[in-house]
C-alpha cells in the first residue's frame, strides 16, 4: 500500500510541475496580450567568442565545435558545445514587473533590484534486484520498485546581493526530514565568495559537492553519504561559506541539528566541516583537482550513535545490508581525507578515501575501544559524445556532458557518457572486543563492495536519462535483519530526471 501511494505520488508530481510551468506561462501571456514574444535563432549569428580557433557547426539551435585540423567535426570529438536558451527573449511587461523564462524558470523582477524565481528538480527511479540475489536468512527484496526519489520545488528571492531560498521536497529520500531540503539566506556581494546562513546543505565532500543532479550514478558512495551526514547532509542548521578562484576553492561551516525529529546524537549536535581543493594543472586537455575535506561533530543529547548505508541504490528504502549497532559512550566524530580528481581530454578519474573516527568514554563501567570505520571509491568516467564534462571552480567539481538539443532528423543525439565505480564501506572496528561480563564492546557492522557501470543519457540540458547496474557483495552485519550470514546481488536501477 504504501509503495503505491508513492508511485501515486510521483506520478502526481511529475504531471504537476509540466501544468504549472504550461499554465503559468499561459496565464501571463493571456494578461499581456499585446506583448510580442520572441524566439532566438541562430539565423545571421555567428558563434560565440569562446569558440574562436575552433571548428564550429551550426545546428540551427546553437553550435559545436573541435579542435582544428579534425578532418570530420562530429559529437564524438567535439569540445565545446552551445545550445541557445529558447526561453531567454520571452518577455513580458506588467507595468513595473518583468516576467522571463531562462532555461525554463519562471522569473519576476521588479525594478531589476528584486528577482523571484521559481524552479524544480524532479528525479524518478525504477529498479530491482536480478538473479538469485543469494542470501542465508533475511527477508527476500526480489518484486520491481519504484518511487520519486527527489522532488524538489526551489523559490528563490534576490535582492541585491542577497538571495533567500526555500526548497520543500515531496520526494522519498528515505530519512526523516524528507518535506525540507533548503531554507536559506545567502550573501554574495564579494567576489567569488558566498556566506550562507540557515538549513541549508554544506558541501565537505568532492562528491557532495556536486549535487544530486550533477552525480554520475543514481546514489553517491557508500562513505560519502556517512561522512556527510555527521555534520552535513541535507537541510542542516549552518553558517559559513566558501571562496573560489580559477585555482582553488576553500569552505568551512559551523553546523548544528538537522531539520526533522532526528534522535540521540544528531539531536542538538555542535559540529562543522571544511573543504580545501586546488587545481595545480590546467591544460586544454588536462585538469588536475586535489583536496582534502573533513567533519567532526560533538555528542548532542546522548552518546549514542549508528550507521548504516544502502547498495547504492535507494530502491529499497531502510533495508541496508551492512550497519551497526547502537554505539554507546560516543564523546566526538570526526572523519578526514584526500580527494583527488584527473581528466584527460574525454576521460575522468575520480577518487576519494575517508576514514571516520569515533571517540568513546566509559560503557557500563568499562573502557570502550576507539573505533575507526574506513571506506573509499574510485571512478572513472568516458564521454562518448557530447562536450566532454569541464571543471566549475564555484562547486570545484566537473559538470555534466553538454551535447545540441534531441533532433534525430538532423542527427542531434544530445551527450552520452559512460561511467564505472569501485566502492568500499567497512563498519567493523574492534569486532573481536569483548568485556569481562561477555558484552560487544566493538562494532561488527560488516563490510560492504559496490561495483557499479552504468550510461547516463542528456537529450537536453533539462532531461537526464540514466540506467545502472550495481554488483555488491557485502559481510554478514550482527544486527541487520536484512544480512545476517553475508549477501550478494545484483541489482539494475534507472533514472529519469528534469529539471528547470
Amino acid at each position: 500500500m504504501r509503495q503505491d501511494y508513492y508511485g501515486y505520488k510521483s506520478i502526481f508530481a511529475f504531471i504537476l510541475i509540466g501544468t504549472a510551468v504550461t499554465g503559468l506561462s499561459d496565464s501571463v501571456r493571456a494578461a499581456t496580450p499585446q506583448t510580442n514574444i520572441v524566439h532566438s535563432t541562430v539565423n545571421g549569428m555567428g558563434p560565440p567568442s569562446s569558440m574562436d580557433g575552433l571548428q564550429t557547426v551550426d545546428t540551427g539551435q546553437g553550435w559545436y565545435a573541435c579542435e582544428e585540423g579534425v578532418k570530420a567535426c562530429s559529437l564524438w570529438n567535439t569540445v565545446k558545445v552551445v545550445n541557445i536558451d529558447p526561453y531567454q527573449d520571452i518577455k513580458y511587461q506588467i507595468g513595473k514587473l518583468a516576467v522571463t523564462f531562462p532555461k525554463g524558470r519562471p522569473t519576476f523582477s521588479l525594478n531589476d533590484e528584486l528577482v523571484i524565481s521559481l524552479g524544480g528538480m524532479f528525479q524518478y527511479d525504477v529498479g530491482a534486484f536480478v538473479g538469485t540475489n543469494a542470501r542465508d536468512r533475511g527477508p527476500s527484496m526480489d518484486s520491481i520498485r519504484s518511487h520519486l526519489r527527489r522532488g524538489r520545488f526551489i523559490v528563490s528571492a534576490k535582492y541585491k546581493g542577497f538571495v533567500v531560498t526555500v526548497t520543500p521536497d515531496l520526494g522519498t529520500s528515505g530519512v526523516q526530514n524528507d518535506s525540507l531540503f533548503e531554507a536559506s539566506l545567502r550573501y554574495q556581494g564579494f567576489r567569488h565568495t558566498s556566506i550562507d546562513i540557515g538549513l541549508l546543505q554544506p558541501r565537505v565532500t568532492m562528491e557532495d559537492s556536486e549535487g544530486s543532479n550533477l552525480m554520475e550514478f543514481v546514489e553517491r558512495p557508500m562513505v560519502v553519504d556517512l561522512v556527510r551526514n555527521i555534520a552535513a547532509a541535507n537541510a542542516r542548521l549552518s553558517f559559513g561559506g566558501s571562496h573560489w578562484e580559477k585555482r582553488y576553492i576553500v569552505a568551512a561551516y559551523v553546523t548544528g541539528p538537522r531539520y526533522g525529529p532526528f534522535q540521540n546524537f544528531q539531536r542538538n549536535q555542535v559540529g562543522g566541516v571544511f573543504r580545501l581543493a586546488g587545481r595545480p594543472v590546467i591544460t586544454k586537455d588536462i585538469d588536475l583537482h586535489v583536496g582534502v575535506s573533513g567533519s567532526m561533530a560533538f555528542h548532542g543529547d546522548n552518546r549514542k550513535y549508528s550507521m548504516n548505508t544502502g547498495q547504492e541504490a535507494q530502491i529499497w528504502l531502510q533495508r541496508p545490508y551492512i550497519k551497526t549497532s547502537s554505539i554507546d559512550g560516543v564523546d566526538s566524530i570526526w572523519s578526514i581525507g584526500p580527494q583527488v580528481a584527473f581528466r584527460y581530454k574525454r576521460v575522468l578519474f575520480m577518487s576519494e578515501y575517508y576514514s571516520i573516527h569515533m571517540h568513546r568514554s566509559a560503557v557500563n563501567g568499562e573502557n570502550a575501544p576507539n573505533l575507526n570505520f574506513p571506506g573509499w571509491y574510485v571512478s572513472a568516467n568516458y564521454t562518448l559524445f557530447g562536450q566532454p564534462r569541464i571543471y566549475e571552480a564555484q562547486r570545484g567539481v566537473f559538470i555534466t556532458p553538454i551535447g545540441p538539443t534531441l533532433n534525430p532528423a538532423a542527427g542531434y543525439w544530445g551527450a552520452l557518457e559512460w561511467s564505472s565505480r569501485w566502492s568500499v564501506m567497512d563498519l567493523n572496528s574492534h569486532k573481536t572486543r569483548y568485556s569481562d561480563s561477555g558484552k560487544l564492546l566493538g562494532v561488527h557492522g560488516g563490510q560492504q563492495t559496490v561495483w557499479s557501470t552504468g550510461f547516463n543519457w542528456y537529450p537536453s540540458s533539462q532531461v537526464k536519462v540514466m540506467l545502472d547496474y550495481n554488483h555488491i557483495q557485502a559481510s554478514s552485519a550482527l544486527k541487520s535483519d536484512y544480512n545476517p550470514r553475508g549477501r550478494s546481488s545484483n541489482l539494475i536501477i534507472s533514472r529519469l530526471q528534469y529539471n528547470f
